[in-house]
């Protein structure tokens, strides 16, 4: 029967399941071009087109991915950057996901979970909150939030960046933003200066136009 769902999801999607949180009024799980996939009303959260940004930023990071002993995600979703990071680069070491809608840890739990080796340590938490209290240091941390389609704002704040450099002094930091308009992307340019003060390579990428990747080591 999963089989024959996924010959049919290259010809239209084929739903799991479909619920809501405070956070998310519309969720839903479902079979799409042969793979499991999380979307919200208006956006790809897991698997997606997200999936392949990701896949183009670690390209840029491999060997620190090698190196990494313990990896933050923030934004964690159903699992994107986990799937990468152990089905391409074999990576067995601690992971960390933050993600602020346990509805969402709850579909990840039930649909994706049992695909993965890795059992990370999992916190529903606001992540600027979590960074603001966290006692931990990571080697790197991936930086993937939005509401919808948008950036979440804290993204750029300065005190949000000063938790991001405390916890990862030593560390890389990858950023997936969208450039959509001329606020977007003033605050993608004042994030690139303000990394440019506390990293040696700073450097952004374009992908597909929409989404710019900052990568900071």
């Amino acid at each position: 029967m999963k089989f024959l769902k996924q010959i049919a999801s290259y010809f239209w999607d084929i739903p799991i399941e479909v619920t809501s949180s405070t956070q998310n009024p519309y969720l839903e799980v479902v079979w799409s071009m042969g793979k499991k996939m999380l979307n919200t009303k208006e956006a790809n959260f897991s698997f997606g087109n997200g999936y392949k940004v990701f896949q183009y930023a670690i390209s840029k990071i491999s060997t620190k991915i090698e190196n990494a002993e313990r990896i933050l995600i923030l934004g964690f979703g159903c699992g994107s950057i986990q799937h990468i990071l152990e089905n391409e680069y074999h990576y067995s070491n601690q992971l960390f996901g933050v993600e602020y809608d346990n509805e969402i840890i709850k579909l990840y739990n039930t649909h994706f979970k049992q695909d993965f080796s890795l059992n990370p340590i999992l916190v529903c938490d606001d992540a600027q909150r979590f960074i603001a209290n966290s006692t931990n240091t990571f080697d790197v941390i991936f930086i993937d939030l939005f509401a919808e389609l948008n950036n979440v704002p804290f993204v750029f704040d300065p005190d949000f960046i000063k938790h991001l450099i405390r916890i990862s002094p030593e560390g890389t930091l990858v950023f997936n933003t969208i450039g959509r308009n001329n606020q977007d992307k003033s605050n993608i340019s004042s994030l690139l200066i303000t990394l440019s003060s506390h990293f040696k390579d700073v450097k952004k990428y374009s992908f597909q136009e929409l989404n710019q990747i900052i990568v900071a080591k």
